[in-house]
């Protein structure tokens, strides 16, 4: 099977909240997604491969820093078994964002992971759609669950079908708006779809993180000069237009959903966002080195909210389960990546330039909507912002190579220093030795020694 055809599997398939429950894991170990990420994988090193951007390696070197902190817990967790589950969403991560930086290795490549982001946001779109104006759908055996009030698509909670769409919805519009590949008029109804769909969640978290990074990159596009282009005018108007008039029918919903936030983020009542934070702050201050172990932080939470609340901030959470070092590991990381995404911003190349803003616009949006929720936790969200993560990686190689490809074929193209230095009479001599009998110069060894490098790379291309 094609490499392509896997991609699209991968990014699809990520969205399939069902697998294969493992006794020892008291949990579903084997999940859908694993199927193309091992055909990626026994597939995938056929291929020839770029080799990553030299400033991207901080970013590689914080995530394996971070990846084998958050598993030093197996030597101390108190409950194995919850400490287990989460080690095994972090290692299909982990493996997920290896297959992408390893195996993904083209702009077509990217376009085919793109397809499949698009399949999927259809798909839980279209879910999220029916869940809000008629109710469940009927897909159990996918794992569908319907609380009456919040679209949840096939995912566990509103606020993971929340996260997916707001950082997937972001990639769509920009491959609507402003690059119109192959396809686009897929791209633009998964754009609206998605948008649908992420009103329909009713999570406020992730509203929020959309709404404010979509309104940051907007402003850059503005100052850059990017938006008003005859080619995106259009589609930005019908944007523009459709986001008006969902004001109108529907915003004093959503002013009506922000309106006990307040209430739940400062009430005096244990299960407050405010009582919980605290609580974490307790968690950390009593475990500040090596924190509770993954998937442990239920172990000593207090009684009054044990089983039934967790602190709702990623940060807290990480923090809690990581301890200190480990979450100025996890803040360092996540800089990290933006760091490589807003180099990749200032490509030349319309492509990565644009795909990079794609990605430092859903890292924005992931950073906010996890201050106020705990979803960092979940297999999904995990799954997919390692994607994004990897992805930038791709994006910051792709360009690399680009752009030493170009510096090399250009230093090829400039006569030889050497050769520039030569008297007139001997330029004169090997042009009448060629004029003579019609043979050409011999190649210089400078020349000759370019040639194998040149090769290399465009073979490895």
């Amino acid at each position: 099977m094609p490499l392509r055809y896997i991609f699209i599997l991968l990014t699809f398939c990520a969205t399939v909240a069902q697998g294969l429950w493992v006794d020892w894991l008291q949990d579903e170990a084997i999940l859908v997604v694993d199927i193309p990420l091992v055909m990626l994988y026994i597939l995938g090193f056929t291929r020839k491969r770029l080799r990553q951007a030299p400033y991207a390696l901080p970013a590689l070197i914080l995530t394996g820093a971070f990846f084998v902190w958050s598993h030093l817990g197996m030597f101390f967790a108190p409950n194995q078994v919850y400490f287990r589950q989460e080690m095994v969403m972090n290692i299909r991560a982990l493996l997920i964002f290896i297959a992408i930086i390893l195996f993904v290795n083209s702009k077509e490549d990217l376009q085919f992971i793109f397809l499949g982001f698009a399949g999927g946001i259809l798909f839980q779109g279209l879910v999220a759609i029916h869940q809000w104006l008629r109710g469940p759908v009927g897909l159990s055996f996918l794992g569908e669950q319907h609380w009456g009030w919040q679209a949840m698509g096939t995912f566990v909670h509103a606020s993971v079908l929340g996260m997916y769409l707001s950082l997937l919805c972001i990639l769509t519009y920009r491959m609507a708006v402003f690059l119109r590949p192959k396809y686009h008029p897929l791209y633009v109804v998964a754009f609206f779809v998605g948008a649908v769909g992420l009103y329909a969640s009713f999570n406020r978290a992730t509203w929020l993180g959309f709404a404010v990074s979509m309104t940051i990159m907007f402003a850059i596009d503005l100052f850059r000069g990017s938006v008003l282009k005859k080619k995106t005018i259009g589609i930005i108007g019908l944007m523009a237009v459709f986001a008006l008039a969902g004001a109108i029918r529907y915003g004093t919903t959503m002013v009506e959903r922000f309106s006990d936030t307040e209430e739940s983020l400062m009430a005096e009542r244990t299960s407050s966002r405010k009582s919980l934070a605290l609580d974490a702050l307790r968690i950390m201050n009593n475990h500040p080195y090596l924190g509770t172990g993954l998937n442990n932080y239920r172990e000593y939470v207090n009684p009054e909210t044990a089983g039934t609340r967790i602190v709702h901030c990623s940060y807290l959470l990480v923090g809690a389960e990581l301890g200190y070092p480990g979450l100025a590991i996890f803040i360092a990381t996540i800089a990290s990546f933006f760091w490589v995404g807003i180099k990749g911003m200032r490509s030349k190349d319309t492509f990565v330039s644009n795909v990079s803003a794609a990605l430092v616009t859903a890292m924005i949006s992931f950073c906010i909507a996890i201050l106020p929720s705990p979803d960092y936790r979940n297999l999904y969200v995990k799954n997919h912002i390692w994607m994004i993560f990897g992805l930038t990686l791709v994006v910051a190689k792709i360009d690399h190579f680009t752009k030493k490809k170009t510096s090399l074929q250009k230093k090829a193209s400039k006569p030889d220093a050497s050769e520039a230095n030569m008297g007139r009479g001997s330029i004169a001599l090997a042009s009448s030795a060629e004029s003579n009998d019609g043979s050409k110069p011999t190649q210089s060894d400078d020349s000759l020694r370019k040639e194998p490098f040149q090769r290399n790379i465009e073979i490895r291309h």
